[in-house]
């Protein structure tokens, strides 16, 4: 049965379009990849489903196209995927015009898709064509890196992007995982009106163990990363809580 084009708008050149050589094509605001397997043709939706990758610049190897930043698959003929159903690349109608020797698509069907499919790639901006919209929490500095490569430090200073130093959030202790209540296993507990002792002591067969009123610690920040008033705020506070303060890896005051 033939396809039926409504507004034509031509993707490629028919003689010159390689045997499964993936082709870059933009119709309105929708990145396409054009295929050609044999005699016959595909135009995909042309960013893989992942992370955006353009699908031009994939391979295709048997009956597949594959990504070329993570290896994501999809058939050529129909842009579902033969590792998962359920990841597909919209297929857009086309025809192959040997007389205008040309290939077709259809711009109101494009246009249809794309007002249901917004695309926010920014293609007139450094890379905006390869922009990664996606991201993901493995990779947080992304966006970051896309700045400097883009507008360079006049943004943030000369010194660039500055913070304390210390650890991730996400990786320090929470109060779900300091107030698990184990004693319940082994002995009842206290009434909440009883006196309960927080004091701990650290290396307690140490010449000099360091007994704390509070199983809490001022982290480590260094006198040079904080001012002088800072840090003798900080550590005038700690004495006063009845815990100790580190002094960091760079300069100690003399106190």
């Amino acid at each position: 049965m033939a396809t039926t084009i409504g507004q034509k708008v031509k993707v490629a050149t028919w003689s010159v379009l390689a045997d499964r050589k993936p082709q870059y094509v933009l119709v309105g605001e929708v990145d396409l990849v054009v295929v050609r397997y044999g005699d016959s043709v595909s135009v995909l939706y042309g960013r893989c489903l992942h992370r955006g990758a353009l699908m031009s610049d994939a391979t295709v190897q048997g009956d597949n196209i594959i990504c070329g930043v993570h290896g994501w698959d999809y058939r050529v003929d129909t842009g579902v995927s033969e590792y998962n159903n359920a990841e597909a690349l919209h297929k857009f109608s086309s025809v192959v015009d040997t007389a205008d020797d040309a290939v077709y698509v259809d711009k109101d069907e494009i246009d249809a898709w794309a007002r249901a499919n917004p695309q926010a790639y920014q293609r007139d901006e450094y890379q905006g064509l390869y922009a990664d919209l996606h991201g993901t929490p493995e990779e947080p500095h992304t966006g970051y890196i896309r700045e400097l490569a883009k507008n360079g430090l006049k943004n943030w200073g000369h010194h660039g992007k500055v913070s304390a130093m210390g650890v991730p959030l996400t990786q320090m202790p929470c109060w779900n995982d300091i107030q698990i209540l184990t004693a319940q296993l082994a002995r009842s507990t206290l009434l909440e009106a009883e006196e309960v002792g927080s004091e701990i002591v650290i290396g307690p067969r140490a010449k000099k163990p360091l007994t704390l009123k509070i199983p809490l610690f001022v982290s480590d920040m260094s006198f040079g990363a904080l001012s002088e008033e800072a840090k003798t705020a900080l550590s005038k506070g700690a004495e006063m809580a009845g815990t100790g303060i580190c002094s960091g890896e760079g300069g100690m005051l003399p106190e």
